[in-house]
């Protein structure tokens, strides 16, 4: 697809990656040629469900980093003025974020695997468009606005230090190869956005169960039963996609 680009260098190679991610939605079937997946019904049931799970994983990441693009781009509309422009745009904003996050969340797996490759040209088309339709709708505007306050604020270096501070802890300050620096983006915008999805609740139990706390102890600190804290946990550890305490750190370490 054509490429819109804003002229902000962060945000633009935020579409980059995405567009990127779109793109692998044309390598999950192996058997597949001219379109996304090649007819279920000449494959066997193994193969489907291979196919099913290979796009519910790409789902699942384009999901995931959808959610930390937003998170970038509401905190940088936190240092837009408070005028009546501004928070229409802010508002209309958001709420194309949140349409988004509402239509991927319909792929779920079991819808997936229902209709494997109407799934795929469906998330084709619609991630292909929204990010098309939104650049110009929306993120041109919100570009044009931060650079009309550029001369009352020190714009760029208060964005940065808070998107380090909020969004990107550990962000590289050296120069790095461009794939690199690509990859490395992509994970912190995905864990990002993994983490922005837990409740606060979650988010609570997160940060205590990286600290080694047993569920127990996590209960009494946060003034909950021990089955509670077990149901949140279990949360946690399927939204952060881990299986062990061990990842789960890993993941945290990527948001500090």
């Amino acid at each position: 697809m054509k490429t819109h680009h804003t002229g902000h260098a962060e945000i633009d190679q935020q579409h980059q990656i995405l567009e990127s991610m779109v793109g692998e939605l044309a390598t999950f079937c192996p058997r597949a040629d001219q379109s996304l997946c090649a007819p279920c019904n000449e494959c066997t049931s193994l193969q489907c469900k291979q196919c099913a799970t290979s796009l519910a994983v790409i789902v699942s990441e384009l999901m995931a980093f959808h959610i930390g693009h937003s998170t970038y781009e509401e905190r940088m509309m936190e240092l837009l003025p408070s005028t009546s422009n501004c928070q229409a745009h802010i508002r209309a904003h958001k709420a194309s974020h949140e349409g988004m996050l509402k239509q991927l969340k319909k792929f779920t797996p079991q819808f997936i695997h229902d209709n494997l490759g109407t799934a795929a040209s469906q998330m084709n088309r619609l991630l292909k468009d929204w990010l098309g339709d939104h650049v110009v709708l929306f993120d041109n505007r919100l570009v044009d606005l931060s650079s009309a306050i550029r001369q009352g604020i020190d714009f760029d270096s208060e964005l940065v230090a808070m998107l380090d501070e909020h969004v990107f802890p550990n962000r590289p300050t050296i120069a790095k190869p461009a794939t690199t620096r690509s990859l490395s983006v992509r994970k912190r915008m995905e864990v990002r956005g993994r983490f922005e999805s837990l409740s606060p609740a979650q988010r609570a139990v997160f940060w205590l169960v990286v600290s080694g706390k047993t569920n127990r102890e996590i209960g009494e600190e946060l003034g909950v039963t021990v089955n509670t804290v077990k149901t949140h946990r279990a949360a946690v550890f399927q939204k952060m996609e881990v299986a062990s305490v061990v990842e789960l750190v890993t993941k945290a370490d990527v948001l500090r």
